[in-house]
């Protein structure tokens, strides 16, 4: 079996890292290499990483100064020596499948493999998430009305490689940059059924560009980096993710604007949580799961 390097960047994190290192270390695919880039953090990280490697075998790098998302990952990238790459935020994790599963509906012709995501709520529930789309091939048409994927896909190294990686000049949006010049080289995409990541966004940290203004700035930069090939249909769903975004109002007349056949899930969605968020939790209550990821 090929090897899959899987990176993972931290940062002032050490208790979500040890879960986050545990998931990898609990797949049922087995040969997998694990690269840890700690973005020069100031809380025990460096100890507890000292003592989870007297239980499992992986590398560990170490940025002098904090250098961000897209440097760390870049680097990690570099040093790891899998013919597969894929990668996990310290405060998510893995179900045991999840490797195993991507490995298996990887091929050459796809830019990368994705799958469906759990959240996992401050209550314990973990709610189903399907980032618009459950399942299938897609392409550009698709990716540029929304982010279809989330933040992880599995790719092979020379895929990463090919388009330079990760933009380290992008404040945000990075990882929706990568998919998109990924399938800029390679037009074709594969998202499985399988709810294999658990994202937790509840755990009272601060993710990665969460900060409006980076948000808005990366929007922008996307905008530019793409506008030769966006369409006015795609340019109203990027309307749609502004709005999302920067946390401006989303009423009805938004939403009758800029709907559209290839956006409605997001849009509709957006709306929702704007208007009548009781709604929202109505349907997230409805989506939840049991621990062992059941749905009720």
């Amino acid at each position: 079996m090929k090897l899959v390097s899987v990176y993972l960047i931290t940062q002032n994190r050490s208790g979500l890292l040890k879960r986050a290192i545990a998931s990898i270390f609990k797949q049922d695919y087995p040969t997998i290499e694990l690269v840890v880039v700690d973005d020069a953090s100031t809380d025990d990280t460096g100890e507890v990483v000292k003592e989870l490697q007297l239980q499992h075998d992986f590398i560990y790098l170490r940025n002098e100064h904090v250098s961000g998302a897209c440097f760390s990952r870049n680097r990690a990238i570099e040093a790891a020596s899998g013919y597969y790459v894929t990668g996990l935020d310290d405060d998510d994790y893995f179900c045991s499948d999840r490797v195993s599963q991507l490995v298996a509906s990887y091929d050459e012709k796809y830019a990368f493999v994705c799958a469906n995501v759990q959240e996992l709520m401050g209550n314990g529930d973990l709610i189903d998430r399907n980032f618009g789309f459950q399942a299938g091939e897609f392409g550009l048409e698709k990716m540029l009305n929304h982010n279809l994927v989330g933040n992880q896909v599995l790719t092979t190294k020379e895929k990463f490689e090919a388009i330079g990686g990760f933009d380290i000049n992008m404040p945000a949006f990075q990882d929706y940059d990568t998919w998109v010049r990924l399938l800029r080289k390679t037009p074709l995409a594969l998202k499985i059924a399988a709810r294999n990541y658990v994202l937790e966004t509840d755990h009272g940290g601060v993710r990665i560009s969460s900060s409006n203004n980076k948000k808005l700035e990366g929007y922008e930069m996307f905008i530019a980096k793409n506008s030769d090939i966006l369409s006015k249909q795609q340019l109203k769903s990027m309307q749609v993710m502004k709005c999302k975004v920067s946390g401006k109002a989303f009423g009805l007349f938004d939403l009758l604007s800029h709907i559209h056949r290839h956006n409605y899930k997001s849009a509709i969605n957006l709306y929702l949580v704007r208007n009548t968020p009781w709604v929202k939790s109505a349907i997230d209550r409805f989506k939840k799961r049991e621990p062992n990821g059941e749905t009720q």
